[in-house]
Parts: C-alpha cells; structure tokens; sequence
C-alpha cells in the first residue's frame, strides 16, 4: 500500500470549493509545546475509529485519534469496573444516578465511567466510553446477517458477496473470533446456556455455536480458580475486569500503534466540528479529567477528519454542525435513518437445576425466518442477577426494516436529540413473545415471569450518516471533500439480523480501504 502524501491531502481539502468561515474559534490556541494539526484525526476508538486509524497509519498518514473516554487497565485480581451486582461510579458516564435495566436508581458521583446512557425520548440509547469504545461494553458475539436481509436494507452496489469473501474474513484475520470450547460449555456456570439449548431443540430449533470474541484462557483461569471471576460471573455490560474480552485494545489498537504515525490521545472530548476559509478541518476538543472537570479547550485541526465516535456522538456532532451553521452544505439526510437494530429481550424459568452464576459468554445461536411477523436471531443470554436462579435469557434481533427515526437540533438547549422514536415496533415486541412462548408450550417445565423496565434499551444504536445515502458507499460524507463517517452511523437502522459489530468492522475496512486507495 502507497505512502499518501501529505500535500494530496492539502490540495484535496482545498479543493474542495466548500469551505465556509467559522463563527468564531472553537477553542483557545495551542501552545508552542503542544501538537493540534495533524493530516487526519480520526474522532472515537470503537470498530471503525480503531480500524480507520489502524489501516491509516500502516498508510504512512500522520494520524491522532480522539477518545473522550479513559484507557481502562484490567487487573486478573481486582474489580476494575462496576457491575449489576457491584455498583461502582465507574459504570457511568458522568451521571449522578444509575439507569439501566434490573438496577436500581441508585445515587452516584458522576465519573467517566465505561458506560454512557443517553435517556432520549421513549428510548435509552447505551454505548461504550474508553479507549477500545464499544468493545469494552459488548459481549463479544461475532456474526454476519443473513444474506436475505442484507441485500434488502444495504445499497446493491455492496454486494453480500463482496462482503462475505474479503471484508468479513479481513475482520476475521485481526479480530480471530472462535466458539466456546466444549470444557467451559460443560461448565456449572454455562448451565444457563445448556438449558436455552435443550429448550430450543424441544420446539425445533438447531442451535450453532456462536463465534466470539472471548478469550477462553482467561475463562478456564478463572473456573480454576487463579484468577477473579468475571465472565464466568456475568460481567460484560460494564467490561470484564480481568481481561476475559478480546477487545480492540489486543488487537487494532496495537497494530495502529506500531505503525509509528497513529498517536491516541485519551479523555479527550470533541464538542463541535466545522471547517475554516482554507478548507481545514476544525475541532473543539475539551480536555476533562475523570471528575468531570474541562482542563481546557483546544483547537486542533486536520485535513482530513474521520467521525468514529458510534452512531449518538457522530450524528451529534453532524448535526450540530449543519443547523449552527459550521457545516451547513451537509446533506438533509444527515441524522436520518436511525434504528435500534430490532433488539428485544425475553425470559422465562424454569424448574430444573441452575448453575451457581450465569457466565456472560453467549455460547449458542440460530435464525428464525418465515414464521413469526418479522424474521429474527437469537442468541442464548444470561442475567448477573440470576445467580443460582433457573433462569434463562433471550437476546432477540429482528431484522426490522422499517422502525425508523431522526436526529434533531434542539436551539433552545443547543443540544442534538432523537426527535421521533415512537418505541420499539409492534412487530419487533410481538415476534419476539410469540417466539419464546412457542418455546416455553414445548418445554413443561418452562414458567413464565414477567419483567418490566423502567425504560427501554438499545446497546445498538444504529444510523443517522447511512451509507448510499448521506454519504457516498464508502463512508465519504456528502457536501464536504475529507470528511468521513465510518461507525455505526453509516448501517441504515438495521444489520438485518445479527450483532452489528461485525458488519461495522467490516465496512470500516471497506470503506477505510477505498478512501486510502483514492487518496481521499
């Protein structure tokens, strides 16, 4: 792959025909000792900020990547996040009580935990803080959609065979998923996991072992033993504390690293956009402390800027920038076309024997096609609350085509907000019940329970700067030469059945490769 010159990247930025004076500068200037311009910033560390910097830097581009997050260090030994059962102000992002499903309310000090809620109308949307992003948070499920669903939501110029052939396996070859090995599947913890399957294969469904991105080492560590239980205790919503995941800070974010030409600069915020009268990318970016605390506002400026800051964060930021006037030829389409990939959650008990914790590894899967209102996977899930309890859950992806809603500038506030979320689809609810009904009539000793949130919850928000659409196939944002969308922001709402990790990793180095090999 050829080095991309520094002065390409200037005269395609200047170019560009479209740059428009900013109101005022967005931050203080940089001192004589600190380095603000670089040839691209990239805006977040998840599965496209960790992969767009990565492929960067093996391109000899000079780099930074912005994290508005911390760099959690894990510790074989000790707790070093919070948990249901284990509440800690290190859960959060900056907020002073807890939201989220199954925990209480309690009162918190506001920290830069690894968890940011959002309480956006009728619909909480979660999404990870740190360096690693979203894999910190995620629970490691490694899968593709069906091809049929695919091809219905994605642009035809990208090709589920193109997908399924490079792009895919380019994720494989650096991220190296693999199923749960039988000795920690026949484990007291995975009883959960057993259950679900013998459950499903009662009402006639075939299970397959789901491809994740655990690391089974440190799994049979801690059934042995040697080290703190994490996984095996059903920590995963809030990281696992003794490194059990296989996050992005193993793999892409090293690779970027040894490059040379990627630096990572951590809690490090980015609060507006816009770009200057000689076509340069412009950031305000608030240096914070974990309390909370602005250090300071700097300006720093790029050529060519990469918004990777997951589907809430980028469509604010876009957004903004469009109705403030610092972008205002972004498309109209900008913060449009967003979902919460369909997901539902369903459980039931039973009476048989239960596993002394429920491990956070999802061990199985399958897809449910032409039988219920909307076409769904499932995946076997677990409780940390279900601690000895016969308990078994259900994580629940439809592929929902049509749930759709938009990012809007509120003027009084300043401030971005999902405008039109009506709440989950009918359809996604009722396929979802229908399904684990049919299971618990197949199995007699299924009983049903009923829990209700307090609010309902994506961990997978999806859309808003949609490929085809507000930008080019590539993630190349429409109105503005160098500047890119390479998240979740770019999938139209909906993977189409499947954990949306994967698919983002994927597009990312689609998309990521295209724009190196075009120089921009």
């Amino acid at each position: 792959m050829s080095t991309l010159s520094r002065r390409s990247f200037l005269q395609m930025s200047a170019g560009s025909g479209l740059a428009v004076a900013l109101g005022g500068s967005l931050g203080r200037p940089a001192s004589a000792a600190e380095r603000t311009d670089y040839q691209a910033i990239v805006v977040g560390s998840g599965f496209g900020g960790s992969i767009s910097a990565c492929r960067l830097g093996q391109a000899g581009v000079d780099t930074l990547v912005l994290e508005r997050g911390q760099e959690w260090v894990t510790d074989p030994q000790k707790a070093v996040f919070g948990s249901q059962l284990n509440y800690s102000e290190k859960m959060f992002w900056f907020r002073d009580y807890a939201d989220w499903p199954m925990v209480l309310p309690f009162p918190m000090t506001p920290y830069a935990g690894v968890m940011e809620v959002s309480n956006e109308k009728n619909l909480n949307i979660a999404c990870g803080a740190g360096l690693g992003g979203g894999s910190l948070v995620y629970t490691c499920a490694t899968v593709a959609p069906p091809r049929k669903y695919f091809e219905k939501l994605f642009p035809a110029d990208i090709t589920y065979q193109e997908m399924a052939s490079k792009w895919y396996p380019k994720v494989q070859s650096v991220l190296k998923p693999s199923v749960m090995p039988d000795d920690i599947y026949g484990s007291a913890p995975f009883t959960h996991s057993r259950v679900w399957d013998q459950h499903a294969a009662r009402a006639g469904y075939a299970s397959e072992k789901l491809m994740s991105m655990f690391n089974w080492d440190v799994v049979r560590k801690e059934l042995a033993g040697t080290v703190r239980p994490s996984a095996i205790a059903g920590e995963t919503d809030f990281g696992c504390s003794d490194g059990a995941k296989n996050s992005l800070t193993v793999n892409y974010i090293p690779a970027a690293k040894a490059t040379g030409k990627v630096q990572f600069q951590t809690m490090s915020e980015v609060t507006s956009i816009g770009i200057g009268t000689d076509g340069r990318y412009r950031l305000a970016v608030r240096h914070l402390d974990t309390a909370g605390k602005t250090l300071d506002t700097v300006e720093y400026t790029c050529d060519m800027l990469f918004l990777c800051a997951g589907t809430l964060n980028t469509n604010r930021l876009l957004v903004a920038a469009r109705e403030t006037g610092a972008l205002p030829d972004l498309d109209a389409s900008v913060g449009t076309g967003f979902g919460d990939n369909g997901d539902q959650y369903v459980g039931y008990s039973y009476t048989g024997q239960a596993g002394p914790s429920q491990g956070s590894p999802s061990a199985s899967t399958f897809f449910v096609d032409g039988e219920f209102e909307l076409p769904m996977r499932v995946e076997s899930w677990q409780l940390i609350e279900a601690q000895g309890l016969p308990i078994v859950q259900t994580l629940v992806m439809t592929a929902d085509l049509e749930n759709r809603a938009t990012f809007g500038y509120d003027k009084a506030s300043k401030s971005v907000k999902l405008s039109d979320f009506a709440g989950k689809a009918d359809a996604a609810a009722k396929s979802a019940t229908d399904w684990v009904n049919k299971v618990m009539h197949a199995n007699s000793d299924a009983i049903p329970i009923s829990v209700t949130w307090p609010a309902t919850l994506t961990a997978h928000p999806l859309g808003g700067c949609v490929l085809g659409k507000s930008s080019d196939l590539y993630g190349r944002v429409k109105g503005y030469k160098g500047l890119y969308a390479l998240d979740g922001s770019m999938v139209p709402g909906s993977v189409g059945g499947a954990n949306p990790s994967f698919t983002i990793a994927a597009l990312a180095e689609r998309g990521i490769a295209d724009i190196i090999a075009k120089a921009g």
